[in-house]
């Protein structure tokens, strides 16, 4: 219990000498500073600075790793400095990896305190429509789905597949939009995951001259997005082809990792900050998602900014209980060797030899 307090008492210390400092503590970037959390920093640190009412913007620390565990590692294990770093720009898929059990992960998002998030949908893509019934087209056989890796940002996907009844078989190695759409249209996967960027529209309508059509949308059934032209949500798909709201353990997994994903930086501070902080910070990031550069780069990317209530309830919505996140391992231990030992079809077999 010492020990506990002791913390919370450096913790508060520090937070307290940092708000009168004339220069700001570092913010760690988990990526690099071309990444969309390096964009967003960059962005956000001379507002945040001049909102908080330092001489200076924040500097940014830039970390490598593609999926932010490499920076969220480092921000975990620099609190116990003497001048922790100010906060962590972090994307959703270090959330992500948390939830499915990655053995790199040092850290315990849940002890982050978000202030600020950008979030942008996934949509799967493949060559029939639900509505058409996709199980009785495949008749049994497994539904290829190209995938980073099997915990990779396409895990919603997979899990939402799962749900509806279907046999999802993951080919990795599809790291990119790119690589997954030229894997489709050569039907080495039958189906891919994309993000509702600004590529989404010009992407989805050659894919429509080809057949392909968009199966539904990785986002919950109030998302704003669908408001501007996103697909029918997996929430709706689900209730016309199941008949029934979802309720399984499962679908909160599903709920959880599609919101990590759609997570495409977050800024964090460490759950022991003074309140007061944690209030500045809030207040700081709102006045910057307000601002006329923020507004401009989430429109350019395509995202939507939450701040204040929206923030909290979104950061909640990764935060289930303990019997969901066991229930999501214990469906990948089973399904992950069983994706690995199966026999892949020619034209994937094809693929993985090139």
């Amino acid at each position: 219990m010492a020990g506990l307090f002791s913390g919370l008492y450096s913790v508060a210390s520090v937070s307290t000498a940092r708000a009168g400092s004339a220069i700001p503590a570092p913010l760690i970037v988990a990526g690099v500073a071309e990444s969309q959390c390096g964009q967003w920093a960059s962005l956000l640190a001379p507002i945040l600075a001049d909102e908080l009412q330092y001489s200076s913007a924040f500097p940014l620390t830039t970390t490598t790793g593609w999926d932010g565990v490499t920076g969220a590692n480092l921000f975990d294990t620099q609190q116990e400095q003497a001048t922790p770093p100010a906060g962590l720009m972090v994307p959703g898929t270090a959330i992500l990896a948390a939830l499915a059990g990655d053995s790199r992960v040092h850290y315990d998002y849940q002890r982050w305190v978000p202030t600020f998030l950008s979030h942008q949908p996934t949509v799967v893509v493949g060559k029939a429509a639900l509505h058409r019934s996709v199980a009785s087209i495949l008749k049994g056989q497994p539904l290829r789905v190209g995938v980073s890796r099997y915990t990779g940002p396409e895990l919603p996907t997979l899990l939402a597949l799962d749900l509806l009844g279907m046999r999802p078989l993951p080919l990795t190695g599809f790291g990119t939009a790119e690589a997954a759409l030229q894997a489709l249209r050569a039907g080495t996967v039958d189906v891919i995951q994309l993000p509702f960027d600004v590529d989404f529209s010009g992407r989805m309508a050659a894919l429509q001259e080809d057949g392909f059509l968009p199966l539904f949308s990785n986002a919950p059934a109030n998302s704003p997005f669908l408001r501007q032209g996103l697909p029918l949500d997996f929430n709706t798909v689900f209730t016309q082809e199941r008949h029934r709201t979802p309720n399984a353990l499962l679908y909160q997994a599903w709920s959880a990792t599609a919101t990590a994903t759609a997570i495409k930086a977050g800024l964090m501070l460490p759950i022991l900050s003074l309140p007061a902080t944690v209030a500045q910070w809030r207040h700081a990031s709102q006045i910057a998602a307000a601002s006329h550069d923020l507004k401009a780069h989430a429109r350019d990317e395509n995202q939507i900014v939450l701040t204040g209530s929206a923030c909290t309830s979104a950061y909640a919505t990764m935060m289930p209980d303990l019997s969901v996140v066991l229930a999501l391992r214990r469906w990948l231990a089973f399904n992950v060797p069983r994706w690995r030992d199966a026999p892949l079809a020619p034209a994937a077999a094809q693929q993985h030899a090139d």
